[in-house]
């Protein structure tokens, strides 16, 4: 009878043992399938855009963020200890930084205009960001004039780095050594997307013969992949009323449509079709986040293979409008989310199975 009943305490010692390696293979093999465990985005779903993160699994939420006006537009700083992010808190549109240590908020430069879109650059000591407003040209209606900006950290150092036209979504090269953005202006060729020079020097665009030949409309933002060597981006196409996520190299070549379906564009027989928008790769270059809105508005956090194999899938699905996708940096939490994983489901692996063991004894 005790031997019966030894047996069977080894054999929920070893079960236990079992379920935990398997729950600590599977977190690892989710934080090495995106290069991050976790992912921070933006949510209306109690009403005011704020801040979320959460675990690639869907699990651990986490609000930074709870005031009573929007945010988006998130970036983090390389060390994970910062996020820079857009509010209209002081009743127009600002860049904030967020101390995730301290709690601390604090506005970026003194600016009039608007300011949108933060990029921090992968060395740590610059965000570039849009900034711009509406400008009044006699005999013509009111065009949109923005710029490319860079400051350093702490706001201080502000530079222009464009200087004519509608320029938007700033992307650093990962040596940050070069900026990648949109551009638009009307009456000459200056349109599409363009590379420059940290100091805005060298400016020139990425062309490529079969984006032009669909003569799409790029949108307003686009990413760079880890490695350097190519940016993702969303394109409408109007004549074949279609938006989709693309990647092209830096030098032009092999462009690629990654995302499918059916015709996904604006309004059509009265209907609001789905758009697809805000890409950004993952650390590890294999795969793009971006924003999937469906027919009823509402907006969720899909990715995709950055190879373009299948269709996609859900990554954040929080209810209402989840927006600005942005990869979480390991250094957000003093230890790395797959170390503090580890160490804990270990400890509680090494506990259970001692416990057991000890009763047997």
């Amino acid at each position: 009878m005790k031997s019966a009943m030894t047996d069977k305490r080894v054999y929920f010692a070893f079960g236990v043992a079992l379920v935990l390696v398997h729950t600590l293979f599977i977190n690892n093999i989710c934080a090495q399938t995106y290069g991050a465990q976790y992912i921070s985005y933006v949510s209306n779903t109690t009403g005011d855009y704020n801040i979320y993160l959460q675990d690639t699994n869907g699990e651990n939420l986490r609000l930074l963020t709870n005031h009573p006006t929007d945010e988006k537009d998130l970036t983090w700083s390389p060390d994970g200890r910062f996020l820079a992010y857009t509010s209209n808190q002081d009743g127009t549109y600002k860049i904030y930084v967020l101390d995730t240590r301290t709690g601390e908020h604090r506005r970026l430069t003194n600016l009039d205009e608007r300011e949108w879109t933060p990029a921090w650059s992968p060395d740590g000591k610059w965000i570039a960001f849009v900034s711009g407003n509406h400008e009044f040209i006699p005999g013509v209606k009111i065009e949109i004039t923005t710029h490319i900006y860079k400051a350093d950290i702490n706001g201080a150092h502000l530079v222009q780095l464009t200087d004519r036209g509608t320029n938007v979504g700033p992307a650093w090269s990962p040596d940050s050594q070069r900026i990648a953005f949109v551009s638009y202006h009307r009456g000459d060729e200056r349109k599409g997307i363009y590379v420059m020079d940290a100091d805005g020097k060298r400016l020139r665009r990425i062309n490529d013969k079969e984006v032009q030949a669909l003569d799409g409309i790029i949108q307003s933002e686009c990413a760079w992949s880890p490695d350097g060597e190519q940016i993702a981006f969303s394109m409408v196409v109007p004549r074949e009323d279609r938006m989709h996520l693309y990647v092209i190299d830096i030098d032009g070549k092999n462009f690629r449509q990654l995302t499918e379906g059916p015709p996904i564009l604006g309004n059509k027989d009265g209907i609001r079709l789905p758009e697809i928008r805000q890409p950004v790769w993952s650390p590890n270059g294999k795969w793009i986040a971006y924003v999937y809105e469906n027919t009823f508005g509402n907006a969720n956090i899909y990715v995709i293979d950055a190879m373009g194999n299948g269709r996609g899938k859900p990554l954040v699905k929080a209810g209402g409008r989840d927006l600005s996708p942005a990869w979480v940096p390991e250094g957000f939490l003093s230890v790395s989310p797959t170390a503090e994983k580890q160490t804990t489901l270990w400890g509680r692996l090494k506990q259970s199975v001692h416990d057991e063991m000890k009763f047997i004894r």
